[in-house]
């Protein structure tokens, strides 16, 4: 089979699956969707209902913009695959236009909360839409070898969302935990979005709550299973999620994880990780408690069980 992919967020959470496709199938990817590959891929599949949703769906039903190459074949379709994700849902909301909804052959969602927005605001065909939820590599993320001293905190955001990863409220949570024990150290792996306030804001945080010197700040990681391995406990505050790797990633290592109890979480992550206020959060974290974290993610989440149920759903 010819599988064609498109992921504007550069294979960031679609790399696992376009390996696995590429043992068997014969794969192309690019982070925009192509009309080149439309025609020559038996299947196209697209990470995030997002604008490569749109170029494509365009390109089959309307072409005033005379986007079509000239030996294009409008019949020549493959089957389009969708993987709604998160944001897209909230911030585009493509799959609100029912004909093109209806245009995707399968649509994949990766958690309970994700699955009820979209049922809940487009018709789907019997079989078109399945919850699939996603894969932790627990090859490569192996239970923690490394002795550290036990107050080695980390956040892994990403980008600095205010309003989604709540990296002020993490750094919060750890300054209540420094003034009460200065051994309490923090590695944050993240960068500032776009604009002078938010870095400006950030640097004032540190300097005025005295804990600049016990936080690192990390804008790239080349292995993450290395940074994991420097950490003991997990600190994730984030405000809004669809399923955050960090937090799998981290439990498969073995790791105490502290999350906050975001909308859909409890569909999501074990109770006993979510924390409601910061001074629960920094109860667990003083607690360091865990329980069979490795296990609870080989039986939730482990990767062959999310390759597998695409293989089945997509006949791939």
């Amino acid at each position: 089979m010819k599988i064609a992919v498109a992921d504007n967020c550069s294979r960031k959470f679609s790399d696992d699956i376009i390996n696995h496709f590429e043992k068997k199938h014969e794969v192309q990817y690019q982070s925009g969707a192509s009309a080149e590959l439309a025609q020559w891929a038996d299947l196209y599949y697209i990470d995030w209902a997002d604008n490569n949703l749109a170029y494509l769906y365009k390109l089959y039903t309307d072409d005033r913009d005379n986007q079509r190459p000239d030996d294009w074949d409008n019949n020549k379709k493959p089957m389009i695959v969708v993987r709604a994700i998160d944001w897209e849902l909230w911030t585009l909301a493509m799959h609100r236009d029912q004909e093109r909804t209806s245009w995707v052959d399968k649509w994949i969602c990766i958690a309970p909360h994700i699955e009820e927005k979209l049922r809940a605001e487009a018709d789907f065909r019997t079989g078109q839409l399945k919850l699939i939820r996603p894969g932790v590599n627990l090859d490569k993320f192996t239970l923690k070898t490394t002795k550290t001293d036990g107050f080695q905190i980390g956040m892994v955001l990403g980008d600095f969302w205010p309003q989604a990863k709540n990296h002020m409220g993490g750094l919060d949570i750890f300054t209540t935990l420094y003034k009460r024990d200065n051994r309490w150290r923090l590695h944050l792996r993240g960068q500032h979005e776009g604009g002078d306030y938010w870095p400006k804001m950030y640097e004032h945080y540190l300097d005025s709550r005295g804990i600049r010197d016990a936080v690192t700040l990390y804008p790239h990681v080349d292995d993450m299973n290395e940074f994991y391995e420097k950490i003991d406990i997990l600190l994730h505050p984030g405000m809004k999620e669809s399923f955050c790797y960090a937090v799998g990633e981290a439990m498969a290592k073995g790791l105490p994880v502290v999350c906050n109890e975001f909308y859909g979480s409890k569909d999501i992550w074990p109770v006993w990780i979510l924390y409601q206020t910061h001074e629960e959060a920094v109860a667990k974290i003083q607690l360091a408690f865990q329980q069979n974290n490795r296990e609870w993610i080989e039986e939730m989440y482990p990767l062959d069980k999310m390759l597998g149920g695409i293989d089945k759903f997509l006949g791939t």
